[in-house]
């Protein structure tokens, strides 16, 4: 899943626990404030209603009326003929728990059973048949008779009205979370596409292309991060610059070297094949072995060199003081191959610091390519040209 859409389910989702926690909160209270308002309303219409039974009863036993079931009947139905007998329900039951008035059908799937006790100020709320009720209780003691007085009042429509809400906030809810969605995938592709151009870039680098470069002018975190990441592939290139070059002049150095070595093992192969295929004189036999000797010395010591430039021994290269007329004259005079070509030395005394048996590769190579430009006169010169040093 790309981030830029896990930003905007997060987001959304997010949005969408807020309204829904704040709305239900909202609902839930307003809900409450309804209920307890409903239930004071008709705790006083329940006390009221009590009090002109009690006043009744009262009076017709003052005058000396005997009460009975029948005459309290009478009396909640005179008072229902006064205040309406829609407005609620009402059951009595005497101490044996047994109905003796009931206008409401349906108290058998009420489990009113747990009300009939002492007088409360507490309320119960049955639900029978998607319908709710709110019902009270208190009792009257009539010639030591107990009678018990269940007030049922109807509180569905406080009910549907939730339920109403509850639907139109999901509505609601719905439509803004679709209007913020639209929104929220703009700034999310706002917010995302400089991630997708480092990802591009990151891409191309991760092929070899460690020129490429990203552009992006901002000031926050991503500005920041693309800074960092041009600054990490500049030095990734130039490293990579780096390895080349030195794998390039290692290559270079080698097959150098190996021309180098060619050199005497062309003579070394020629004089003991001399030696192996011709009876030559004792003077021809000891300068074929002192030169096969001595090339042979100066193979091992360029193998050595070699090795320790390639860094494959623990010896360092040691720069000494070198005299570099001396030097070439006894390297000169190694050299005999040269075949009717006169090699003049004509330096001035001075001193360099250098190894002496890479210098001398040196110099053999350019006499080696002095020779083989066939020089005129047949003269090869080695000579000391003289630099302007500059300034740095």
């Amino acid at each position: 899943m790309k981030f830029s859409l896990k930003l905007v389910l997060s987001i959304i989702a997010i949005m969408a626990c807020i309204l829904s926690c704040s709305r239900f909160f909202i609902i839930r209270q307003s809900f409450r404030h309804s209920i307890e308002k409903s239930a004071n309303q008709n705790s006083n219409q329940n006390i009221a209603q009590r009090y002109y039974l009690e006043s009744n009863i009262v009076n017709n036993i003052q005058q000396g009326e005997e009460i009975t079931n029948e005459k309290i009947i009478e009396y909640i139905k005179s008072l229902y003929s006064y205040i309406g007998e829609n407005s609620e329900k009402i059951v009595l039951y005497d101490e044996t728990e047994n109905v003796i008035f009931s206008n409401f059908e349906k108290t058998k799937d009420m489990n009113i059973n747990i009300l009939l006790k002492e007088e409360t100020d507490n309320y119960y709320i049955r639900r029978v048949e998607n319908r709710h009720y709110m019902l009270f209780s208190s009792y009257l003691t009539i010639n030591n008779n107990v009678i018990y007085i269940i007030n049922i009042y109807d509180i569905t429509d406080l009910y549907e009205e939730r339920n109403k809400q509850m639907k139109e906030v999901l509505i609601v809810d719905f439509i803004i979370l679709s209007i913020a969605s639209i929104f929220i995938i703009i700034f999310s592709a706002l917010l995302t596409k400089h991630i997708k151009k480092l990802n591009i870039i990151s891409k191309k680098i991760a092929r070899g292309e460690f020129s490429n470069r990203i552009s992006i002018k901002s000031k926050d975190e991503i500005g920041e991060l693309a800074n960092s990441f041009n600054i990490m592939t500049e030095e990734i290139e130039n490293k990579i610059n780096s390895l080349n070059l030195v794998i390039k002049q290692k290559d270079d150095f080698i097959n150098g070297f190996t021309h180098e070595i060619k050199t005497p093992m062309t003579a070394i192969i020629g004089y003991s094949d001399m030696l192996r295929l011709k009876k030559c004189d004792e003077q021809l036999t000891k300068k074929a072995l002192n030169y096969i000797y001595t090339e042979a010395k100066r193979l091992e010591k360029l193998s050595y060199k070699l090795m320790n430039l390639m860094a494959l021994s623990e010896n360092s290269i040691e720069l000494e003081s070198v005299d570099i007329c001396d030097f070439v004259n006894k390297i000169s005079s190694k050299i005999t191959n040269l075949e009717n070509i006169t090699l003049k030395i004509s330096l001035e005394p001075a001193k360099i610091k250098g190894d002496k048996e890479l210098l001398e590769v040196v110099i053999r190579n350019l006499v080696e390519n002095a020779k083989k430009s066939e020089p005129k006169d047949n003269t090869i010169l080695i000579k000391r040209r003289n630099y302007k040093r500059r300034k740095i």
